[in-house]
C-alpha cells in the first residue's frame, strides 16, 4: 500500500486465524503516549458493504417455520391472446390465406387454426385491428393433432369487407372480446377463462463464522490497552484488544450476513439436487440470492447513458400495466451514476432556452458564485418521474472493476426496487426460519473468558482440553422478491 502522507509511520496491519502475543507488538500497542485517542479510519465505516448490511438490515423479514424450502405465489392475468397457427378456406387446412381468396368476403366461412382449446362457441375474437375485423366462432373447437380447428365467420354489415392475409399470418395474436349472441332464445355463451398461479420457490441457505483465542491472551486483552480505541456498536469507546477481537467479528458477521442476501447463487440443479458438499460430506443448499433473483425481472445493459434511454426504459415496464398518477421511480445509484444522471439533466436543460437560470448566480461579498446544483430528480413524459438517492454500497467492496470514465463501474448501475407497488406490501423481504435466524456459541478450554475458571475449589466443565475457547456465529436465511417483473437493473455494458 502507498504512503497516503509523509507523517504516516507505519502501514495497517493485516492478519487471519489465532492473534498471538507476537501480534500485539506488531500491532505497535506497547506505545508509551498517542496524542488521538480515537481511531480515525481512512474511509467511513458505513461505506460500501456497512451500507448494504443496513439495507438489508432494513427489510422486513418473513418468518416460515422449519422447512429449508420456501415458496410464494403469483397471480398473472386471467386474460390471454392466443398466436394463431394459420388460416384455411377449408376445413382440412390445406389451403392457407392469401388476398386473392378474399377470406370472410360477404361473411363467408372459414377456418382458424389454433394450438389450443381457448375460445368457443359464440366467442367474439379480434386480432391486430379490433375495430376493423372481428370474427364469431360458430361451433365449439375440434381438434386435429397438437391444433385445434375454430370455424369462424366475418362480423360486419359490410358485404364488401374481406380480411387480408396479413391479418391472418402465422403467430398473429388473437383475442377474445365477448360471446355475441342472439336476443331471443340464446342457448349458451362464450365459457369462463381460469389461471393458475404461478409458483416462485427458493431455498434458505446457512453461513458460519468463527474465531480461535489462545487462553495465555485473555488477561492480556483484558488489561493491555490497545495503542488505539475504537467505538462499538452502543457508541461506547473500547480500548481493549479482547473487545477489538470481538468488535472484528461481530461486524464482519454481518457484512457475510448481508452479502449473502445480496449475492447468493443458487447451486440448484435441473434435476432438484444441490451441486456441492460441506466438509461432513453432507449438501450444501443454496437459494437466490436478491440480484440472481433480479435477473428474471428488467435488465437492460447500455454503452451510453442518457434520460431518453432510462425513459424508454421505464415507459416499457409501466405502459399498460401502471396508471400515470402511479409511474414514480425510486432509482438508486453510485455517486458516479448521480454524476452522470446530472450532466445529461443539465444538457437537456440547455436545450430548453426558457429555463431561468439567474438564481444560479448569487452575489457575496461583492463576488460571484456560480451555484449549479445538483439534477436529482427528472420528470418524463406520461406520468413517468424519476427521483434519484445515492447509494454507497456501489462505490465500495467487493466491486474492483473499474469504469473508463472514472470511478468503479458498479457505481453507474441504477436499480429500481419495487416498481409500483405490491399490494402495499414490500417487493423486497428477508425470509428465515422463527426463532433460529442466528445462533451464538463458544467452546470452553482450560480458560475462557465468558466463565470463571482460576483459583476455582472445584472443577469447571470444559468442552475441549485446548487452554484457549471458540467462539461461533451462524445464520440461516434468505431472501425473497415477491415479484421480479417489478424490479429492474440498467447497468453499464462493461459489467455484462
Amino acid at each position: 500500500m502507498n504512503k497516503i502522507s509523509a507523517l504516516q509511520i507505519v502501514d495497517p496491519k493485516h492478519w487471519s486465524g489465532l492473534t498471538r502475543e507476537a501480534h500485539l507488538g506488531w500491532l505497535g500497542m506497547q506505545e508509551p503516549e498517542v496524542i488521538s485517542p480515537i481511531m480515525n479510519r481512512l474511509y467511513e465505516l458505513n461505506v460500501g458493504s456497512d451500507n448494504f448490511v443496513a439495507f438489508v438490515d432494513r427489510l422486513p423479514t418473513e418468518w416460515i417455520n422449519d422447512d429449508v424450502v420456501y415458496r410464494w405465489f403469483l397471480q398473472g392475468s386471467d386474460e390471454r391472446s392466443i398466436p394463431l397457427v394459420k388460416a384455411t378456406t377449408d376445413s382440412l387446412g390445406a389451403t392457407v390465406a392469401t388476398d386473392a381468396l378474399q377470406l370472410g368476403l360477404n361473411r363467408g366461412i372459414f377456418y382458424m387454426w389454433f394450438p389450443e382449446r381457448y375460445f368457443e362457441a359464440t366467442s367474439h375474437i379480434v386480432g391486430n385491428k379490433p375495430e376493423v375485423y372481428q370474427l364469431r366462432v360458430l361451433e365449439d373447437p375440434i381438434q386435429f393433432d397438437s391444433t385445434w380447428r375454430y370455424k369462424v365467420q366475418l362480423f360486419t354489415g359490410d358485404d364488401t369487407l374481406w380480411v387480408p392475409a396479413a391479418e391472418l399470418a402465422r403467430n398473429t395474436m388473437w383475442s377474445e372480446l365477448f360471446g355475441m349472441v342472439e336476443q331471443e332464445l340464446s342457448k349458451r355463451g362464450s365459457g369462463v377463462h381460469h389461471t393458475a398461479p404461478y409458483q416462485m420457490e427458493n431455498v434458505l441457505s446457512m453461513i458460519r463464522k468463527n474465531y480461535n483465542v489462545p487462553g495465555n491472551m485473555i488477561s492480556k486483552g483484558k488489561n493491555k490497552p490497545l495503542a488505539f480505541a475504537f467505538i462499538d456498536q452502543n457508541g461506547k469507546t473500547q480500548t481493549r484488544w479482547i473487545d477489538k477481537l470481538g468488535w472484528d467479528f461481530y461486524v464482519q458477521f454481518k457484512r457475510d450476513k448481508a452479502r449473502l442476501i445480496g449475492y447468493g447463487k443458487s447451486n440448484k440443479l435441473v434435476d432438484g439436487s444441490f451441486g456441492h458438499s460441506g466438509e461432513s460430506g453432507n449438501v450444501i443448499r443454496s437459494g437466490y440470492g436478491l440480484y440472481e433473483q433480479m435477473e428474471y425481472g428488467n435488465i437492460l445493459s447500455y454503452n451510453t447513458f442518457s434520460l431518453d434511454i432510462l425513459t424508454d426504459f421505464a415507459m416499457d415496464m409501466s405502459y399498460g400495466k401502471i396508471p400515470e398518477d402511479k409511474r414514480e421511480f425510486v432509482v438508486n445509484t453510485g455517486e458516479y451514476g448521480a454524476y452522470q444522471f446530472h450532466k445529461d439533466a443539465v444538457n437537456k436543460a440547455n436545450a430548453i432556452t426558457y429555463l431561468n437560470t439567474n438564481v444560479n448566480i448569487k452575489t457575496e461579498g461583492g463576488k460571484l458564485t456560480l451555484d449549479e446544483g445538483q439534477f436529482l430528480n427528472y420528470v418524463a413524459v406520461n406520468g413517468i418521474k424519476f427521483k434519484l438517492t445515492i447509494d454507497p454500497m456501489k462505490d465500495g467492496y467487493p466491486n474492483t472493476l473499474r469504469h473508463p470514465d472514472g470511478g468503479l463501474a458498479s457505481s453507474y448501475i441504477y436499480e429500481i426496487y419495487d416498481v409500483g407497488t405490491t399490494g402495499g406490501n414490500a417487493n423486497i423481504s428477508k425470509v428465515s426460519v422463527k426463532d433460529e435466524e442466528e445462533f451464538f456459541g463458544y467452546v470452553p478450554g482450560l480458560r475462557d473468558p465468558f466463565s470463571p475458571y482460576n483459583n476455582r475449589p472445584e472443577p469447571r466443565l470444559m468442552a475441549t482440553s485446548v487452554d484457549g475457547y471458540s467462539v461461533f456465529k451462524g445464520f440461516i436465511g434468505g431472501v425473497k422478491i415477491t415479484n421480479p417483473k417489478k424490479t429492474a437493473r440498467l447497468i453499464p455494458a462493461i459489467l455484462r
